[in-house]
């Protein structure tokens, strides 16, 4: 791949770096885990030219954290998972050791050239929205000014001439679908408590002994 190519792979106990400069040499970073560690690689990384810079990860919490700042600063960022590279590696022996991980992983961006990774910013900050929506109507109450009511919220109201928490009710079991839906379209946004409180029924199913 043309520009700058560059390996972030998080082992145990730290996370490296290897930059595969234009001159083909190699550039090597190790960054220690703390709380800014995620702010310490975004900065180190600009110094890099964002559309000119490939970044390969391995699927990960954390690296997918990095991946979403990352692409929404402008990188282009390749997410693979160590299946992935296995197989590859498995039926695409280098003719000599690549010597790291980090190297491995270069090799598999420049020469397979997998797909970039889309931020999860948009779906995360729509999510929050249905989100905030339902916190809203969960909230009301028959004395809250009208003023401040959800606009859908009236309409309720004044369509079925009914009270404002009769309204509310209406219009949660749409939200709630909604906000299934778009976790079942970007499941990867998914949590534990999401799950509980979106998906019982599949928590239930996977909870029942089976006969």
């Amino acid at each position: 791949m043309k520009g700058i190519n560059i390996a972030l792979y998080f082992d145990p106990d730290q996370i490296q770096a290897c930059v595969h400069e234009q001159d083909d040499s190699y550039l090597s970073k190790k960054f220690e885990y703390d709380d800014g560690v995620i702010e310490e690689i975004y900065q180190w990384l600009e110094q890099y030219e964002p559309k000119r810079t490939h970044i390969c990860l391995i699927e990960n919490e954390t690296a997918e954290l990095l991946a979403d700042e990352l692409v929404d600063s402008g990188f282009r960022v390749h997410q693979v998972t160590m299946h992935q590279l296995l197989s590859w590696f498995a039926t695409e022996p280098p003719s000599t050791p690549d010597g790291t991980p980090m190297r491995a992983m270069l090799r598999f961006l420049e020469d397979e050239h997998p797909r970039e990774y889309e931020s999860r910013t948009p779906q995360t900050e729509a999510l929050m929205e249905m989100f905030d929506e339902l916190d809203a109507l969960e909230m009301v109450d028959d004395a809250d000014d009208e003023d401040s009511l959800p606009g859908d919220l009236l309409r309720a109201m004044k369509k079925h001439k009914i009270t404002a928490s009769a309204a509310a009710q209406r219009l949660l079991p749409d939200v709630n679908e909604r906000i299934r839906e778009h976790l079942m379209q970007y499941p990867e946004l998914m949590t534990p408590e999401i799950l509980q409180d979106f998906f019982p029924e599949l928590l239930e199913a996977l909870e029942r002994p089976k006969h």
